[in-house]
């Protein structure tokens, strides 16, 4: 404020004044509500955690996927090298028992597809009921928690600096 007095001053100027002030107020309230609203402060920092957590997911397929391709691409290089090595040195009768296993690798390979495929369609219906077991469960856990967030800040704070305290002192045992 000013260093005028009062009565220096209009009605109309104290009235701008004091809507200023009440501007500036709610400001601060909304600030500090946003402050001390916990459980929105938790569900912030969980979607963040989950974004983060996809997002490092994905990575780690992405080289997952990269590495898998250069260990195949180095394994063919390698069978190349021995299936060259092995015909220019390896006996006849080997050579023979060689081919003849490869037949029954030929002749079995469609047999053990299909029953890998089998093995993964019927396991199929049992990891999607667990999923939504998981996912009900999250469902109904999830509200109780909430709500605990939101009803009672001041003790999900405790447990949080209990926890952090007892972090502390775990680590500090460990050195």
């Amino acid at each position: 404020m000013t260093d005028a007095k009062p009565s220096d001053k209009s009605p109309e100027q104290l009235r701008a004044e004091v809507g200023e002030m009440r501007a500036e107020l709610g400001d601060t309230v909304e600030e500090l509500t946003h402050r001390v609203d916990v459980p929105a402060q938790v569900r912030a920092k969980k979607d963040d955690t989950v974004a983060k957590l996809q997002a490092t997911k994905d990575e780690a397929m992405h080289r997952a996927h990269e590495g898998a391709d250069k260990v195949r691409a180095v394994l063919a290089d390698k069978v190349g090298q021995a299936k060259t090595a092995y015909s220019e040195k390896a006996p006849p009768a080997v050579q023979d028992r060689v081919e003849h296993a490869r037949a029954v690798v030929a002749e079995k390979a469609p047999v053990v597809q299909q029953q890998v495929s089998k093995a993964v369609s019927d396991a199929t219906p049992v990891v999607q009921q667990q999923v939504a077991k998981a996912q009900s469960v999250l469902a109904e856990k999830a509200p109780p928690v909430e709500r605990t967030l939101r009803e009672k800040p001041g003790v999900v704070a405790a447990v949080a600096v209990a926890l952090v305290a007892l972090l502390i002192l775990s680590s500090r045992k460990k050195k």
